[in-house]
């Protein structure tokens, strides 16, 4: 971990002429790669659950992380907007109705954008409030990684039946494999000059897994469906407003918003200039619009994301064309026959990665050294992890830190008088 942070230092202090350079290499791809388990997992669920197709969920989320690459120059990440897909995914809600919520979200968000309106919404959100968020997402990611660690996994051939027969959990197994391969790559096998980047070698090991557990039927039918263009009715425009816009919107302004801002300056600096919060509300207001009209996942940026992408390799916009270009690709070559790949990595290997990204991106507060800062972001984090809810640990973060102003306040009048 300290050498992570010394590579970011040195990257902080080189001069590029005033642009990133794109640089296309393993450790780029290893980063690449490293927020498919929260991407690959909600993609997957919708396309099952709600309908959508695999190849406008994939080609959609290619072209907003190109596109994303090409305007930022640094690996900003894309990812599904958690809350609204949670909900879609657990009341089975319509391909249409998720299409309504991408064209009411891509419009709302471009309105604060075009307007700047942003600019006044970001101010509701103090820094030490973000970072508590920081925290309870990252706490969040770890007990998601570990549930998909936890939960069956399905197998259909290969060595491993023999554990789930003898009442052993594969998922875990699985998992501490991929830790430890993990571990070896990461800081003990080419400490000295990473060579082959540790997400790769897990990912590559999840990779085998699946495919001696569950080999791809090229041929076989799928759940996915073919792409349908369908503009949504006014009651699902209705439907989606207010259960799934809704309860998205603060958590998209907050982590999606202003915690990728402040995470991409923290990493990235100077360099980080165009991340700002009018850009990205910009970018992912033009990409859910998108994606609404094609019925394709609506999507966001994530700090949690960006923190997967940085301390897994990635440096530089380089990243976000790999990992575009593999999913436009797929969702090109493969079409709607595309599910079986992206069901290929067993899910305890994606929750690994989810536990240690979880835990980089906790530790994004370890620059506060104030107890009163600490108490608060403790109390961002708590509620948040207690309630599963970043929208109610901001809600308890920004009470908590006006509550400690006035008091603040209060006491300083009283030592005048």
């Amino acid at each position: 971990m300290d050498k992570i942070d010394s590579e970011s230092e040195m990257i902080h202090k080189q001069k590029d002429g005033g642009g990133n350079s794109f640089r296309f290499n393993l450790q780029e791809l290893g980063g690449a790669l490293g927020d498919i388990g929260t991407l690959l997992p909600i993609a997957v669920a919708l396309i099952l659950v709600n309908g959508l197709s695999a190849t406008w969920v994939l080609v959609v989320a290619g072209l907003f992380y190109i596109g994303s690459g090409l305007y930022y120059r640094l690996p900003i990440p894309v990812q599904p907007l958690k809350a609204l897909s949670a909900i879609a995914i657990s009341t089975g809600l319509s391909a249409s109705v998720l299409g309504a919520s991408g064209l009411l979200m891509g419009a709302i968000l471009l309105f604060l954008s075009l307007t700047n309106l942003i600019a006044v919404v970001v101010k509701l959100f103090p820094r030490v409030v973000i970072r508590g968020i920081q925290l309870g997402l990252g706490v969040i990611l770890i007990r998601a990684g570990i549930e998909r660690v936890l939960e069956k996994q399905p197998l259909s051939q290969g060595p491993l039946l023999f554990f789930e027969r003898s009442q052993l959990h594969v998922g875990v197994l699985l998992a501490v494999a991929a830790l430890v391969i993990f571990i070896l790559f990461q800081f003990v096998i080419f400490r000295q000059k990473k060579v082959f980047p540790a997400s790769l070698a897990v990912l590559a090991f999840g990779v085998t897994v699946g495919l001696v557990s569950n080999p791809i039927n090229w041929l076989g039918e799928t759940s996915s469906v073919a792409p349908v263009l369908a503009l949504p009715s006014a009651a699902d425009f209705w439907l989606a407003f207010t259960v799934m816009v809704i309860p998205q919107l603060p958590l998209t302004l907050g982590n999606a918003v202003v915690a990728t801002s402040d995470v991409a300056r923290t990493y990235f600096g100077d360099k980080a200039k165009r991340v700002s919060p009018r850009a990205l509300t910009a970018s992912k207001g033009i990409a859910n619009i998108i994606a609404g009209l094609l019925g394709a996942m609506p999507m966001c940026h994530g700090s949690g994301g960006l923190t997967a992408h940085y301390r897994l390799g990635a440096r530089t916009g380089a990243a976000n064309l790999m990992i575009g270009g593999i999913l436009l690709a797929i969702g090109v070559l493969f079409r709607w026959e595309a599910l079986p790949i992206l069901q290929l990595i067993p899910l305890s290997v994606l929750g690994v990665l989810l536990v240690i990204i979880g835990v980089y991106h906790a530790l994004l507060i370890s620059d506060l050294t104030a107890k009163t800062d600490l108490a608060l972001v403790g109390t961002v984090g708590v509620v948040a992890i207690i309630t599963g809810n970043l929208t109610i640990g901001f809600a308890a973060g920004i009470l908590f830190y006006h509550l400690l102003k006035f008091l603040k306040r209060r006491g300083a009048k009283a030592s005048v008088w």
